[in-house]
């Protein structure tokens, strides 16, 4: 059973260093679109573009997150 959760643990160790780095250079390549010879845009196009980088993380801290259970409502 240990050796099926190490490989568990190996494989997200693979996948998370390539799919992470993968994210990376592509944030990185959108560095290339400041360029304001090559590039006309706006600071409301820069707000959209780092909104939708910001929601993304989001998303993924959420679903890493350890309390997955529904919190009951309250109005108090």
């Amino acid at each position: 059973m240990n050796k099926k959760i190490e490989n568990k643990r190996q494989k997200f160790i693979r996948l998370a260093e390539l799919r992470t780095e993968k994210a990376v250079m592509a944030i990185e390549n959108l560095i290339g679109l400041s360029n304001p010879r090559n590039y006309d845009y706006n600071a409301k196009d820069v707000e959209k573009i780092i909104k939708a980088l910001k929601d993304s993380i989001n998303v993924v801290s959420s679903s890493f997150s350890k309390s997955k259970e529904k919190k009951k409502f309250k109005i108090r």
